[in-house]
């Protein structure tokens, strides 16, 4: 099994300001659901799965063609491994982008996510991996789990069950008290210095239990944006 990239947990604990200033979420760990948010996430989750499948037939095209020229594209190009949103477990869907030769098979059967911690190394990517990767195109399959509802177009980013364990060990509740999101408050930080502090996750919680309806779905549409200006920039790493 590959040891455990670096990049794989670049989260922080929360610090001393975090903690005060949104101290009642630590004090009293209730979990936050807003109705007008979970019908945005289910009604528009359904259109725009319905939207991505001509992008998703594309990518299933383009991985039949490479797997049948290269040997190295084979396997199954629709994967997952368990994965915590709300502090529940559910299976989070990806496109796979390690070659199957790099993915560990046991691994892979028992839902665990260092199955596929190839996806850090560039020289374990296949061809259309890395163009997945880039665009984070890899990350397309949620939109069936934010259409089930284990998910939300803007939360947290999904850890996997060990890392979101962790994450609890070290301080952080939000995970625990959020739905997980396709968008993460703090995607557009992505390859700063600032990615993987706490600032703008707390933020986000504080006005998923504040703001009215209208100014949420505001702040989603306004975060749902800035995050397909990162996905547009093809910076995934």
């Amino acid at each position: 099994m590959i040891a455990e990239p670096t990049e794989a947990f670049p989260h922080l604990p929360p610090s001393e300001d975090i903690r005060e200033r949104y101290a009642f979420f630590f004090r009293e760990a209730l979990q936050v659901d807003r109705w007008s948010k979970n019908l945005f996430d289910r009604s528009i989750g359904a259109v725009a799965l319905i939207a991505a499948l001509p992008a998703a037939l594309v990518i299933l095209m383009a991985h039949i063609v490479l797997s049948t020229l290269l040997e190295s594209e084979r396997g199954p190009i629709l994967v997952g491994y368990d994965a915590v949103s709300q502090g529940r477990v559910f299976r989070k869907l990806k496109f796979r982008v390690v070659r199957q030769s790099h993915v560990d098979s046991l691994a892979a059967a028992a839902g665990d996510w260092r199955a596929y911690a190839g996806e850090w190394n560039p020289n374990c990517r296949s061809l259309l991996g890395c163009f997945l990767k880039q665009f984070y195109l890899d990350e397309l399959p949620q939109l069936f789990n934010i259409a089930l509802g284990q998910m939300s177009f803007v939360g947290p980013r999904p850890l996997a069950v060990d890392h979101y364990h962790r994450d609890l060990r070290q301080g952080n509740v939000h995970r625990k008290l959020l739905k997980a999101g396709l968008f993460g408050p703090s995607q557009a930080l992505k390859g700063t210095t600032k990615y993987g502090a706490q600032d703008e996750e707390y933020k986000y919680l504080h006005a998923v239990a504040q703001m009215s309806a209208v100014g949420l779905l505001c702040y989603d549409i306004k975060l749902i944006l800035r995050g397909l200006v990162t996905v547009a920039e093809g910076k995934g790493l």
